[in-house]
């Protein structure tokens, strides 16, 4: 039986997604920052809504007791 005739080996080009210097690495860092900073963003949009919703809770019960106060004198 004969032997198998590969076609040879050429050296590998650098992938041009990864160049050298790791600017790859870099890049993924600088988006884990922007990923932080959105999602300390998020907590502080989310702070926020909670802060108006017990601010228009209070409004709300005020207005009822107000309404009650005044309909009863």
């Amino acid at each position: 039986m004969s032997r198998p005739n590969f076609a040879p080996e050429r050296p590998k080009r650098p992938s041009p997604v990864d160049p050298p210097g790791g600017a790859t690495e870099a890049l993924w860092q600088y988006l884990r920052r922007i990923e932080s900073g959105l999602d300390q963003i998020d907590a502080r949009i989310d702070r926020l809504y909670v802060a108006l919703g017990g601010g228009t809770v209070l409004l709300a019960t005020i207005g009822l007791v107000s309404a009650f106060i005044v309909r009863g004198g």
